[in-house]
């Protein structure tokens, strides 16, 4: 069975659809707008930053333990993974807070943790903790009544781990100590 169409003729219609389609892409690109970092970008960067932050702090927190250092060695492990649990997380919220308010990204700071020297030293920063969480929650009302809602969610989650995780951290590190 031949064919009625010649070849010649099929071969210069998909040259010509290929060369249609490739002055096409070249003339797309030529003309295509340049690339700008999103808010979106810069969130997720600000992620990833956190949870670079939160692998050295554990590289700190193997070493101290390699060298019997107990307490930064715990410490440095509790930032690690407040790194990892609060901070990236609060981030990515109050990221997109901000991002969907058209407000300027302001990423939340990481949690540092003092090392008590007695066990009474980290119970006083445990009870500061929870009064300043206290007053950070508190807050928030006001905050989401004045339609500041990007300062209301940072409000909202750092008081929130002030009150509950921090506490218990500095007390686990004021026992530490007595080792």
């Amino acid at each position: 069975m031949s064919d009625p169409r010649s070849r010649t003729g099929i071969l210069v219609g998909l040259a010509a659809a290929a060369g249609v389609f490739g002055a096409a892409a070249m003339m797309s690109a030529a003309t295509a707008p340049s690339a700008r970092a999103d808010d979106f970008t810069d969130i997720i960067s600000a992620v990833d930053g956190d949870y670079a932050e939160g692998q050295t702090a554990f590289t700190t927190a193997f070493t101290d333990f390699g060298s019997s250092d107990l307490t930064p060695g715990l410490a440095a492990f509790f930032s690690g993974v407040n790194d990892d649990i609060l901070t990236a997380p609060n981030n990515l919220a109050l990221g997109t807070v901000e991002a969907l308010q058209g407000e300027t990204l302001s990423f939340t700071f990481p949690f540092a943790l003092a090392n008590p020297t007695t066990f009474a030293d980290a119970l006083t920063l445990a009870q500061a903790d929870v009064v300043q969480g206290e007053a950070d929650l508190a807050s928030v009302a006001t905050f989401l009544g004045g339609g500041s809602y990007d300062t209301a969610a940072i409000e909202s989650l750092v008081g929130a781990d002030m009150v509950s995780v921090l506490p218990v951290e500095e007390l686990l590190l004021g026992a530490a100590t007595s080792f």
